[in-house]
């Protein structure tokens, strides 16, 4: 993986009041588009667009977040994890990953660059929401890898 300084990290986000805060320390792996029902209705939108990341590069500050436990049609329990006082979504966490965290970039301080370099999902996607992106795929990421290599000979990067 390349290294952190070429990330620009530390990076640091919250939620919408600010009561929850926390810093990014290690680069992501890739970010996503995912059109996912239940992302379609988490974020009130057409999909979300995650950041998968290291578990222990994510440095959360002392703040109390709500979590939400679902069982995903594979059989994987899916937690979402909220600012209590505000709603704002920060994060999914999936007990078959407990290494990764999926960060919702919208919650990052400084977030323009970001940009998908997959969307998955596509096959509940809804007609008018779909991204010219190099990763098209119809369910869930089964080789992360060839996603993982893409994004880090991509140009994404902040700056």
């Amino acid at each position: 993986m390349e290294p952190a300084d070429a990330f620009g990290l530390p990076w640091a986000g919250g939620c919408h009041c600010g009561l929850a805060r926390y810093r990014v320390d290690e680069a992501p792996k890739f970010i996503f588009a995912c059109h996912c029902t239940d992302c379609q209705q988490l974020s009130a939108s057409a999909f979300a667009i995650g950041m998968l990341l290291p578990a222990k590069g994510v440095v959360w500050a002392d703040c109390d977040l709500a979590e939400y436990a679902k069982t995903a049609d594979s059989g994987v329990i899916s937690r979402q994890y909220s600012c209590r006082a505000c709603g704002t979504w920060l994060y999914t966490a999936k007990d078959n990953t407990p290494d990764t965290l999926i960060l919702r970039s919208s919650s990052l301080d400084a977030r323009d660059w970001v940009r998908p370099i997959a969307e998955i999902f596509t096959a509940s996607a809804r007609p008018w929401a779909r991204l010219s992106t190099a990763f098209s795929l119809p369910g869930n990421v089964e080789a992360p890898e060839r996603l993982i290599a893409a994004f880090a000979e991509s140009d994404i990067r902040p700056g």
